[in-house]
């Protein structure tokens, strides 16, 4: 396999990096490919490179769109709002969602935004936050505010490398989440942690629905430190329907981990739905 270096210097040629004024923020995001269109949404880090080996994969029949999240969003219906716009932007009616993470959070929030405009969703790694973390939540919020940037960028580190610890391209993804936080700094990773946090505190509301019905994907692996079955169950108590398949192991990011299951079993039910 080529160096991860190599694969995004070939992200970069294969997609157009666009910006979009749209609300009180300034949007970046990344679009290649053509076909049906596809709506990449990733975690909390927020940038949109993130999806390069995915991305690579389908670009040759999809048309990928890749948003980084801006770091001054104050809400989730902020960013819910700016997604749309981006398919306005893009004149695309009609969406493949892919959820990572948090992204799968923010997918479930489009999809009741705007359920006309989704086609299908694809959700790894993610659930619904509820009230046994909203305590935990509201002190990354004080912690993040109160710390000084510098420390919390180490920690961040220390918990990048934790989580991504047996993968080689780990380096290489700790730099591009490094380079995306320093950016905004303490004010930045505090409004990652109070959208998650508005998530947990409305839970509730959100399970009382009523949910997008639609074809839905929701995968995982058994081991995955961050994201626990109950938030999982949250999520696929929404959609009974839905297909849902787990990894023995894995951790938390399977695109990082599993790379290749991950992209064949995301193209093949983008091709299926």
């Amino acid at each position: 396999m080529t160096s991860i270096r190599e694969r995004a210097a070939t992200f970069l040629r294969q997609h157009d990096r666009k910006k979009l004024a749209a609300g009180q923020h300034d949007w970046q995001y990344y679009v290649g490919g053509a076909g049906d269109p596809v709506l990449l949404l990733g975690g909390g880090s927020g940038i949109g490179i993130g999806w390069l080996d995915l991305a690579d994969a389908l670009v040759s029949r999809f048309r990928t769109i890749a948003p980084d999240y801006p770091s001054g969003v104050g809400s989730c219906a902020e960013l819910v709002d700016g997604f749309v716009a981006i398919l306005d932007a893009e004149g695309v009616d009609r969406v493949h969602v892919v959820g990572q993470s948090a992204g799968g959070m923010y997918a479930e929030l489009l999809s009741r935004r705007a359920p006309d405009r989704v086609r299908s969703l694809t959700l790894s790694s993610t659930g619904l936050y509820g009230a046994e973390d909203v305590d935990r939540l509201r002190m990354r919020v004080d912690t993040t505010l109160a710390t000084p940037w510098p420390e919390t960028q180490e920690a961040i580190r220390t918990a990048l490398r934790s989580t991504w610890r047996d993968s080689d391209d780990a380096e290489f993804w700790i730099e591009q989440v490094a380079t995306a936080t320093d950016a905004a700094g303490s004010a930045g990773a505090a409004n990652s942690y109070r959208l998650l946090l508005e998530l947990a505190e409305g839970v509730d509301e959100l399970l009382r629905g009523p949910a997008w019905d639609g074809p839905a994907l929701i995968f995982r692996a058994d081991d995955d430190p961050l994201i626990t079955s109950t938030h999982t169950g949250r999520l696929r108590d929404l959609h009974p329907g839905c297909e849902f398949r787990t990894f023995p192991e894995g951790g938390h990011s399977l695109l990082i981990s599993r790379t290749a299951d991950y992209i064949d079993l995301v193209t093949e039910s983008l091709t299926r739905t």
